[in-house]
């Protein structure tokens, strides 16, 4: 039939068009997955740069940590020790910023969690970490920051995370030793006000 004819055409027509709008919308599909992919390897190189430039930077700052022998040091030594602690703590502060901020945008959990893992312990150097200093302060910091090192380089090498050294284990150890030592004090603590508040209980009665 002659009807059939243009019907025909307009079939084709329509399934042409239907055709050429689908490849252009995978396309365009395919464009932005890039670009947005672009987007996020833009972001983690920028990441790991800022991470490598402030590791470098905390490198050497742990070098110059001061050391302590508190008992062989009169009251100005002490003085003095405690200002130079407060000083480079300032200084340490100033370097963590900008790798919190490095360490946020990463995309990988596992390497966050053990990054903000080294932060934190760089962080309460002068109170959780007292017990890891057997040796020097220096080399347990620097421990950690390897640590942190070595675990970005894992990553962008696509290996599984490296286990924590020597510095970290000792690190970690004497973190949970203060906390542990914490909760003790503020049990004591609590005991402590219930059995005063009995006491004055009894005499009032």
């Amino acid at each position: 039939m002659d009807w059939l004819s243009p019907l025909s055409g307009l079939v084709g027509a329509l399934v042409g068009a239907a055709a050429s709008y689908l490849g252009t919308h995978n396309a365009q599909a395919r464009a932005l997955a890039d670009a947005r992919q672009a987007r996020v390897d833009s972001t983690q190189d920028a990441a790991i740069a800022v991470l490598a430039n402030v590791f470098a930077e905390l490198h050497r700052h742990m070098r110059s940590v001061p050391e302590e022998n508190r008992r062989q040091m009169d009251r100005q030594a002490r003085e003095e020790l405690a200002a130079a602690e407060r000083a480079w703590d300032g200084q340490l502060r100033d370097l963590l910023g900008p790798v919190r901020i490095a360490i946020e945008t990463l995309r990988d959990k596992g390497l966050r969690d053990r990054l903000q893992g080294v932060i934190g312990l760089l962080e309460s150097w002068d109170d959780d970490l007292e017990y890891a200093y057997r040796s020097q302060r220096s080399w347990v910091l620097g421990g950690l920051v390897d640590h942190a090192v070595a675990c970005v380089g894992a990553w962008q090498r696509e290996e599984a995370m490296p286990e924590p050294n020597l510095a970290v284990q000792n690190a970690k150890k004497s973190a949970q030793l203060k906390d542990e030592e914490w909760q003790l004090t503020c049990e004591a603590a609590d005991e402590y006000r219930r059995e005063q508040a009995q006491r004055e209980d009894n005499v009032g009665s």
